[in-house]
């Protein structure tokens, strides 16, 4: 097996040890196990524990923050770009419940300060909501959105993603995304609306 074949792997192992017990509960030697590897090797590729664990998160953070700037991207219409980065969160997290599962534990654990890697884990999450406030700004701007808070907002929007795909309903991506954006958007529109019967 090639070098990075082998990295590869232990990564996908490690994340899926990491995901189902706490940090503390896993040992590299379950890790090595896991991935059919010896110990030394880990450690040829990883210094330690800490190094492997946020080696990682930040692999999915980025991968999905790329998928979102895509997303964004494609898109002039405000209301599409959103369905479209709501689309790519969805979707990423669907199609990776383990790395969704240990993203969700870094978001619990979030909040200022911290080591080098939790600094850089605040600024990979920072850009999500980046994204997602782009959008958002960019509805506001067109008047097609009445976002007053659009950072808040974004938060808002990025936390319905956790609760519909931990709602035990059975819906597909499509119908997810449909949920997130409508419900947001319905809300959003008719308080834009009723301003406007009011200006008028």
């Amino acid at each position: 097996m090639k070098s990075q074949d082998r990295r590869d792997k232990i990564l996908v192992c490690a994340a899926r040890l990491f995901a189902d017990a706490s940090y503390d509960e896993v040992l590299m030697e379950d890790i090595a196990r896991e991935a059919g590897v010896a110990k030394g090797t880990l450690y040829s590729h990883f210094t330690d524990k800490d190094a492997l664990y946020f080696t990682v998160v930040f692999d999915g953070i980025s991968k999905l923050n790329e998928r979102l700037r895509s997303a964004a991207d494609q898109n002039h219409i405000p209301e599409e770009q959103l369905r479209a980065v709501m689309h790519a969160i969805v979707t990423y997290f669907s199609r990776n419940r383990v790395f969704f599962r240990l993203l969700s534990m870094e978001d619990a654990k979030a909040g200022p300060g911290g080591s080098e890697s939790r600094q850089r884990w605040q600024a990979e999450r920072s850009e999500q909501i980046d994204v997602i406030e782009s959008v958002l700004r960019g509805g506001v701007a067109s008047g097609e959105f009445h976002v007053p808070h659009p950072r808040l907002q974004a938060h808002v929007l990025r936390g319905m993603v956790r609760s519909v795909l931990t709602s035990g309903e059975k819906l597909s991506t499509a119908q997810m995304v449909d949920v997130i954006v409508d419900t947001f958007l319905d809300g959003a529109c008719s308080r834009s609306s009723d301003l406007a019967e009011i200006a008028s």
